[in-house]
């Protein structure tokens, strides 16, 4: 361990690992970079916002058999929110990094130069870069900024410093393909290798409680946390550090938390209040663990505008997301994958074992309406292209647009356990363009119509048994969906 005055202010800066290029100073933020001869501060570099993430400097844990321990974070900002980059030191003197978005984590240590990469503005999500022997898939591409340094880092870093990474998967492993410090110099970008995890299994220790992430999160030291709508003045609510983005419920401003003061990007004028079955704030007890409703989207599909659906964002502090989903042919319990299906084609996805039929060809959704705290930027008009296969009660979905290509797993839920969960009596899914009630009306309404002409047919007529027969059939197929979807439920 190296330890010097900061150039800046004269508060002490530690320096834990011998391969630190950098360290920030808790203090004034000065960026300090240790030399062979001395420490001198290279500019300042911006506050990290405090999010939701137990993670914090001095964490340590077990990856692949080898003890860590966190020592600098870096968090970036790409046009739909933030994510942390958590730079470790392993117990034998090398490094990695512990990717936290949206509470997925991956692990990524660096492999070297990837001289077979393409250029980065020729990669698109669902591409195939081949490693190993092995052909894996972009999913996700981004040129994102840092905004914020905490700790010691590997290299120097500092506000205007611009990542431009792609993520690609295969199963549970994924590949970083680095392209940030690419030059005349150093053509080829860095390759760093990976797999999705999830922190229970990485026996961390020292990671920030409950209490302390709701006592800090959202706020950066000095500046207060904005709770009003800067365009309407209504209050927002939102729970501090989960949210970068809010969509105000009163008049339909996007607003951007991400930074010290809150700014509104996008105005709608004309939005109109929502009716959903949730609301932003209702709580529920799933599976023994509270959650609560964060915010809320309505979906419509563009080719179909009666085709529409809500999808629910539900947070945890240390379980992070989740998302229930409401249809018309019903509720539906989601989760964002943080393994890929082993293969997929137009007719079929292999998931876990599991064979999944094509549900729907690809169809286009957008956002119509929006209400609430999302952990990144959603605004109504935002499009995504999506493929659906279905096994049993299940549903693989995939979701592509030109950044990323996610897939998540849809399970059915019914209405009953909705009510069970929040509470809440006579939970129905999405109405169609007629009520149930006038739909039971009109049905009524027919078979009183059948009726009043059958009925003299069958008593004065010919065959009094057809006529009686073919009133009853008629009245039968009139009634029998609306029977059937109340049994279903």
């Amino acid at each position: 361990m190296f330890r010097t005055a900061c150039p800046s202010c004269g508060a002490e800066v530690l320096f834990r690992s011998t391969i630190s290029a950098i360290a920030v100073c808790e203090y004034c933020q000065s960026t300090v970079l240790r030399s062979a001869d001395e420490v001198k501060d290279i500019g300042k570099i911006g506050k990290v916002l405090e999010d939701y993430s137990p993670i914090q400097i001095g964490t340590s844990g077990l990856f692949a058999g080898r003890t860590f321990t966190v020592i600098g974070r870096i968090q970036l900002r790409y046009d739909a929110g933030l994510w942390n980059e958590w730079y470790v030191s392993f117990d034998d003197g090398k490094y990695g990094w512990l990717g936290d978005t949206s509470g997925q984590y991956m692990f990524t240590l660096p492999l070297g130069e990837a001289a077979n990469a393409p250029q980065f503005e020729y990669l698109t999500p669902e591409m195939r870069y081949e490693h190993g022997g092995r052909a894996y898939v972009v999913t996700d591409k981004r040129s994102a900024q840092c905004v914020g340094g905490q700790g010691e880092l590997p290299f120097v870093v500092g506000n205007g410093y611009v990542a431009k990474v792609v993520d690609c998967r295969i199963a549970e492993r994924f590949l970083t393909i680095d392209y940030s410090d690419v030059n005349a110099a150093r053509p080829n970008p860095q390759l760093y290798v990976g797999e999705a995890v999830e922190l229970k299994n990485l026996q961390a220790q020292l990671l920030r409680s409950d209490e302390e992430i709701q006592r800090s999160a959202g706020r950066l030291k000095g500046t207060p946390n904005v709770l009003d709508c800067p365009s309407c003045g209504n209050q927002l609510q939102y729970r501090a550090g989960v949210a970068t983005q809010i969509v105000c419920a009163a008049c339909g401003s996007e607003v951007d938390c991400s930074g010290d003061k809150a700014l509104v990007l996008t105005k709608h004028t004309e939005a109109e209040r929502y009716h959903a079955t949730l609301d932003c704030g209702d709580s529920a007890m799933i599976d023994g663990t509270k959650w609560t409703v964060i915010g809320l989207i309505e979906m419509v599909e563009t080719d179909d505008e009666d085709s529409h659906w809500t999808e629910y964002l539900l947070h945890n502090w240390q379980q992070g997301f989740q998302w229930l989903v409401e249809a018309k042919d019903g509720w539906s319990r989601v989760a964002v994958l943080n393994a890929m299906p082993e293969s997929w084609s137009d007719a079929h996805a292999n998931f876990q074992g599991q064979r999944f039929r094509k549900m729907y060809d690809s169809y286009t959704a957008k956002v119509v309406y929006a209400a609430g705290a999302f952990n990144w930027r959603v605004s109504v008009g935002d499009r995504v292209q999506l493929w659906e296969y279905q096994q049993g009660q299940q549903r693989l979905c995939k979701e592509k647009n030109s950044a990323e290509l996610v897939w998540s797993l849809a399970s059915k839920i019914p209405n009953r356990q909705i009510e069970q969960w929040f509470n809440k009596t006579n939970v129905q899914t999405l109405k169609s363009d007629a009520e149930p009630g006038d739909q039971r009306s009109m049905a009524w309404r027919y078979t009183l119509i059948l009726l009043a002409i059958n009925l003299p047919l069958a008593l004065f007529g010919d065959d009094v048994l057809e006529g009686v027969f073919w009133t009853g059939m008629a009245a039968y197929v009139l009634h029998w969906p609306l029977n059937k979807s109340e049994s279903d439920e």
